[in-house]
Order: structure tokens, then C-alpha cells, then sequence
């Protein structure tokens, strides 16, 4: 085994409570409470962003920046396709529809991977949202 392997299997399961706590509540934010739930990460990852666990760091960085990063591009992309289309054009309704579901069920797919890996004890980053963590 070497040496990043051992680092990659660093925690035992479960995971750090607040690593699991912080990719619960992106869930949540994604599912059933939006809005609510955002406020209660941001203010988790702004009062624990200094933890000592560098795992419950990743985690809390990761949901954070995907919750900020994939919200606005989520909405914005929605209101631009509804004003350049038009609220009357159907094929506005289509493509608005398709990129919102599109875009929402993906989050909420690699929302449910994060939790995974920090239910596991290991590091996630986010594809395409999440920032990349300095090693």
C-alpha cells in the first residue's frame, strides 16, 4: 500500500460527522428544503471552514462552493433561456424545462455521491462545480 493510498483510507466508517452533515444538508437543499437549507450550509462551512480533519475541510468546501457555483448557474441560465425565448414561446418552455431537470437531477445525483464518500470517510470533489483541492 502506499503512501496515497493510506492517506485516501485515512478515516474509519462512518465519516466525520460534519463532512456527512455538510453533503446531507446539499442534498436537502437540492430535494426538500431549498433555500433553508443553503443558509444552515453556509453557515456550518463558514464556522468550520478552519477544521482541523482535513476530510470535514473537503467536504464543507466542496458543498459550499457547488451549492454557490451550481445555484447561480441554475437560475441564471433558466432566466436567460425564458427572456431571450420569450415566456410565450413553447420551445422556451422545452429547452428551460429539459436543462433545468437536466441540470437539477445531476446535482442531485453527485449530491448523493458525495454523501457516499463522506459516509465512507473519503475525499469528493465535484466534477465541473467543485473547486480542486490543493494537495
Amino acid at each position: 500500500m502506499t503512501t496515497k493510498d493510506a492517506a485516501f483510507h485515512r478515516h474509519p466508517m462512518p465519516g466525520p460527522p460534519l463532512a456527512i452533515v455538510a453533503e446531507a444538508l446539499f442534498v436537502i437543499n437540492l430535494m426538500l428544503l431549498p433555500g433553508l437549507a443553503f443558509l444552515a450550509l453556509m453557515v456550518l462551512w463558514i464556522k468550520h471552514r478552519n477544521h482541523p480533519d482535513p476530510l470535514v475541510r473537503n467536504h464543507l468546501r466542496q458543498t459550499g462552493w457547488t451549492c454557490i457555483t451550481g445555484g447561480t448557474l441554475l437560475v441564471s441560465a433558466s432566466v436567460g433561456i425564458f427572456v431571450l425565448g420569450g415566456f410565450d414561446n413553447p420551445w422556451s418552455w422545452v429547452i428551460g424545462v429539459l436543462y433545468f431537470t437536466f441540470v437539477h437531477s445531476s446535482l442531485i445525483l453527485l449530491g448523493v455521491l458525495g454523501l457516499a464518500r463522506a459516509m465512507n470517510g473519503r475525499s469528493w470533489r465535484y466534477p465541473v462545480f467543485g473547486p480542486r483541492e490543493n494537495v
